[in-house]
């Protein structure tokens, strides 16, 4: 990354642990990096940058780089696959000419070593190779990158490697409305007319329009070049033989600050035309837009795929971890990431293996305090959403401001009405989140999606180590929970960490002290869960 002030590999790989983050994307190769991710079961997609693909076109140097650079970490580091180059096509150099010799010879070098296949070798292409993606079954390369997709694409078919291309649905504002980019469209923002398939956001449109420009490849019954197109197009890719099934969107992210500037990766592919416009674009670069957007993750693993391909896995990677001081080009693109360099969170978000698949309805911090106050008396009035407990002495009171106290009303209206989007809207000051909003013992409501209405008390990542640690030994002392189980040898030892060990006994005694929200606090570091956390033979009672 392009940053000087970031943390060690160690402390890194720590805070992706502590975040359940199962799957992690690195631009280089680095032997501090790899040791630091090694025995953590956290798959790693790693990169060969640009600059080195020039040395690549030696099958030699690749066997000796893959013996030296991959090899010693293979059993502990969990290595899925080997990205050579990124958005080759928008290098100034000559990676686009080199990358798909550099991908041979990787896969050489990974047949010579038995890893052929255990390891997927591929290139992230920017957006901007698609030379039209609306309507997305027209989705079409840009015939001016002919030379490197062709043999990209036959690499790719022979390998059963997935394409790999870089998706920001934020460049797409001013030629789409912001709901649609941001997964809050209500209806359909458009019919793709030769499919008849409805689209309702941005990312999904852009995701089809790549899988469509593979697919139209094998459909040449009209056209002899590249980017030309049948005079009508009447299929799904369902009923497409598609050369290449796999496509990871290997980032995807939104900016916290900046202005909005045309993007590399995205501009040469703006065609969308989705008849919706916005007056500026200066002001989308915010905390609330990045949360919101990132609602896509929920969006991904509800497993309904994309209008085009129904059902399908979508492997999808966010854009960035850390923030990049040193990173050039606009403020933007120094503000795409999820973490501080002190590791403290830009903001809440739910990584894939870590959310209960929950949602609560809050305040948006770029809300007027005069629209907040008349949405916080509609919720609490007409609304009849419970606010007791914001009442002076009550739970939920402290602290005394407006945000905080519209938030819980806008929640506790939210869980009442359906969870729908409507019933987080509140004239536009509210926004919906996938991490619990829960403090102290003041607790955001959320109906449980167990199917008998249980619920458990399970650690929160958000807790420090020391917090954590004082919470586990009070509940396995003073609190009588029974952790037993947790001792070596037994059922819930393992894995061996803090935030498992005091999942468990938070749970126990929660169980015990009849399941209430004040038997769920241990001082902030507990929240409730509405799935079951057991796992193999460790089961939480």
């Amino acid at each position: 990354m392009d940053a000087d002030n970031l943390p060690s590999p160690e402390k890194v790989a720590q805070l992706v642990r502590n975040h359940n983050i199962q799957y992690l994307r690195i631009y280089n190769y680095r032997p501090e990096v790899l040791r630091a991710f090694s025995n953590t079961g956290i798959e790693l997609m790693v990169g060969v940058p640009n600059a080195d693909l020039s040395q690549f076109q030696s099958q030699p140097y690749v066997d000796s780089w893959l013996r030296t650079s991959i090899l010693p970490y293979r059993e502990a580091t969990k290595i899925t696959h080997i990205t050579v180059g990124v958005e080759v096509t928008n290098s100034p150099d000559n990676a686009a000419n080199c990358v798909v010799r550099a991908m041979r010879n990787v896969v050489s070098a990974l047949k010579s070593a038995n890893l052929q296949g255990k390891i997927k070798v591929s290139t992230p292409l920017s957006f901007g190779v698609l030379s039209k993606s609306y309507p997305p079954s027209e989705g079409a390369f840009n015939s001016g990158y002919e030379y490197v997709l062709r043999p990209l694409l036959d690499f790719l078919e022979e390998n059963q490697s997935p394409f790999m291309v870089n998706l920001y649905p934020f460049y797409a504002i001013g030629d789409s409305s912001l709901d649609a980019v941001l997964f809050k469209s209500p209806s359909s923002i458009f019919v793709d007319q030769n499919t008849g398939l409805s689209y309702k956001n941005i990312f999904d449109a852009q995701l089809d329009a790549v899988f469509y420009a593979i697919a139209n490849l094998n459909f040449r019954t009209t056209r002899n070049t590249f980017d030309a197109q049948p005079d009508t197009v009447h299929f799904t890719l369902a009923d497409t033989d598609l050369i290449i099934n796999d496509i990871i969107a290997a980032e995807t992210g939104w900016p916290t600050r900046g202005s909005r500037r045309p993007h590399a990766s995205t501009h040469n592919a703006k065609t969308y035309n989705y008849s919706a416009s916005l007056d500026s674009v200066d002001d989308y670069a915010n905390i609330d837009n990045a949360q919101t957007y990132n609602n896509l993750i929920s969006h991904v693993m509800g497993g309904s795929g994309t209008p085009a391909r129904p059902g399908a896995n979508l492997d999808v990677y966010i854009f960035s971890l850390f923030n990049e001081n040193l990173k050039q080009g606009p403020e933007t693109e120094r503000n795409f990431g999820l973490f501080y360099p002190d590791m403290t969170s830009v903001y809440n978000l739910v990584f894939p293996g870590k959310g209960t698949g929950r949602s609560w309805c809050v305040a948006s911090r770029q809300a007027s305090n005069s629209a907040l106050q008349n949405a916080l008396d509609w919720a609490c009035g007409p609304g009849k959403a419970d606010c007791s407990a914001l009442q002076p002495d009550q739970q939920c009171f402290e602290p005394n401001n407006l945000v905080s106290h519209a938030s819980f009303a806008f929640n506790n209206y939210y869980q009442k009405n359906g969870l729908t989007d409507q019933a987080c809207r509140f004239g536009g000051t509210g926004i919906v989140v996938y991490n619990d909003p829960s403090y102290g013992n003041c607790i955001y409501n959320v109906k449980s999606r167990d199917p008998n209405g249980r619920t458990w008390c399970v650690a929160t990542s958000q807790a420090s180590r020391s917090n954590l640690q004082n919470a586990l030994d009070w509940a396995c002392g003073p609190g009588k929970a029974d952790c037993s189980e947790i001792q070596p040898n037994q059922r819930c030892f393992q894995p061996d960490t803090l935030l498992a060990h005091a999942s468990f006994a938070f749970n126990n005694y929660y169980q015990k002290n009849g399941a209430t929200d004040a038997s769920c606090s241990f001082r902030g570091n507990a929240i409730k869960v509405d799935r079951d956390p057991s796992y193999g033979n460790c089961i939480y009672h």
